[in-house]
């Protein structure tokens, strides 16, 4: 064999040398297998550090849940993100909703520009809350996705402020709504309002609250299918001027195309929270033009006036947020410019505020839904973890959120029974009933009955044309829950220990509350620790 190929060598001297373009080919190759080598490689150490992460850290230190839709997202949305804080180049069309760290200022001239607006009538609460809320955000590390939502968020209550404040000015109502500033004046004597100014004509409206959790949705939408109430639509509170004239069925399209993707991102979130356009909406979004009561930035909200690591209810603040439901009452005036329905409305956050509430709508009624705080604390921690998901690429410590809330919601409940009791014995009738309880076992128990129940205690009645309709939601509400997949809800089994929860802590806060309210919960508390 040595022999053949030495004489073939002698024959023909070029037979072993390659050819030129197959040795680029080679080369060419090569340059592509050294590529893969390199994104192997990369693979190899990110999947091998969160392995060690996920085993050095503990159990109460948990990373977000992400859909592939979601790791998609935020993975071609990343390079954006890289030449953003990199190179400070912005991508066309992302590339300012994906700066960070966030600013107001920033954020308030893009409003201005893109309103044509200037006018922002600062109160006391904004913009303070406002950049409170930024800096906050700005503590934790958003994920890609999360840049565009929170960017998105503030900037459109921003626009909205402005066009409120802009509607105001153009539509002066026939009475004079004090700001806070002279509301506070007048507060320095009880002879009523100050020269040239009348009290407020009232509005009707409803406000249901409570702690969340604990069945406020599915009570303000039975009450929403009264025909001759009005309540807010998702799509309407996201822009209630309109200024640009859209009819509603472009808007709904263009919301729940959004939704939509949120919720094939967070496909949990439904298993938590209906969403829909044309869904009763609660107050947040109004209120959010003072205060951005937003799901973005709510827990850091409540960080904020908890405190960092101070978890005492005693020391908690709560601004002063009668500017917000001035402004949310213009709105529900811009919805609804002809008056004379009665507004049902609703959101569990109003517990920290009845009192700015009820100067801002001398004639609403207010129901208090009540749960056990052991079973409605942690089924809220799983709704902000799950916010988190939507927003945030750091691990969320589920210990931190648990007793934030357990702080912020002891100090929100002993503050709204002071307001409401004050609020019922200010009536002039004392017969006339302005505050309703309801509790959660008996509205899941009976949906109906307990509707019935807050009728009587206001006077109203009931038609034909309600009940029915509520048997039909209560039918295709049971339909929907019941066709939720079963590996979605097990993204909302919670438990106190979870999220760092002590019961007996929780006991002795929330005493007063159970003593007043739910007794019998109490009582059967009682009775197992003695048997045990």
């Amino acid at each position: 064999r040595v022999v053949k190929e030495e004489a073939k060598a002698m024959v023909d001297p070029l037979s072993g040398l390659e050819d030129p373009q197959e040795g680029g080919e080679e080369s060419s190759l090569s340059k592509w297998h050294l590529l893969l080598l390199w994104l192997v490689q990369v693979l190899m150490f990110w999947g091998t550090r969160e392995m060690f992460r996920r085993w050095v850290r503990p159990s109460h230190i948990v990373p977000p849940r992400q859909s592939l839709l979601l790791r998609v997202l935020n993975w071609v949305l990343w390079p954006s993100c890289l030449l953003v804080d990199w190179c400070r180049y912005k991508v066309p069309r992302l590339g300012t909703m994906l700066v960070r760290p966030l600013n107001l200022r920033r954020l308030m001239l893009i409003a201005e520009q893109r309103t044509g607006l200037k006018d922002w009538a600062e109160t006391e609460s904004f913009p303070k809350l406002y950049a409170i809320a930024v800096d906050r955000l700005n503590e934790v590390t958003p994920s890609s996705f999360g840049r565009l939502i929170t960017f998105d968020y503030l900037l459109r209550r921003l626009m909205t402020r402005l066009e409120v404040i802009d509607y105001e000015k153009k539509h002066p109502t026939t009475t004079t709504i004090p700001t806070t500033r002279q509301r506070k004046d007048d507060d320095d004597d009880d002879e009523g309002p100050p020269p040239g100014e009348e009290e407020e004509e009232g509005m009707s409206a409803v406000f249901v609250t409570g702690l969340p959790r604990t069945g406020t949705t599915l009570l303000h939408r039975l009450l929403a299918l009264d025909p001759r109430v009005r309540y807010p639509k998702t799509y309407e509170l996201l822009d209630p001027v309109n200024s640009r004239k859209f009819p509603a069925s472009k808007r709904i399209a263009y919301l729940d195309g959004r939704l939509k993707l949120i919720k094939r991102a967070i496909p949990h979130i439904e298993a938590i929270h209906e969403l829909g356009a044309e869904e009763a909406e609660e107050c947040l979004l109004g209120l959010s033009v003072e205060v951005p009561m937003l799901p973005p930035t709510f827990r850091h909200l409540v960080r904020h006036c908890v405190g960092d690591g101070d978890y005492d209810p005693q020391n908690v603040d709560f601004p002063d947020l009668y500017d917000a439901y001035r402004h949310y009452k213009t709105q529900l005036r811009i919805l609804a410019p002809g008056g004379g329905s009665r507004w049902v409305l609703k959101c569990p956050a109003h517990l920290g505020f009845v009192s700015d509430l009820t100067k801002a709508f001398p004639d609403a009624k207010i129901i208090w839904t009540h749960r056990d705080p052991r079973e409605s604390l942690p089924s809220l921690g799983s709704l902000f973890r799950t916010f988190a998901d939507m927003s945030e690429a750091d691990d969320v410590n589920l210990h931190a959120i648990g007793n934030e809330q357990l702080t912020y919601w002891a100090a929100a409940l002993a503050k709204a029974d002071a307001d409401l009791d004050a609020y019922q014995k200010k009536k002039k009738d004392a017969e006339a009933r302005v505050v309703c309880h309801v509790k959660f076992d008996d509205l899941m128990a009976d949906p109906v009955k307990v509707v019935e129940g807050v009728y009587a205690t206001f006077g109203w009645t009931l038609s034909p044309a309600f009940r029915a309709n509520m048997k039909t939601y209560l039918e295709q509400n049971h339909k929907h829950r019941t066709a939720v997949p079963a590996h979605l809800k097990k993204y909302h089994q919670y438990s106190l220990r979870d999220y760092g929860i002590r019961e007996d802590t929780l006991l002795d806060l929330y005493r007063p509350y159970y003593q007043k309210y739910l007794p019998d919960k109490l009582e059967k508390t009682t009775a197992k620790t003695k048997t045990a």
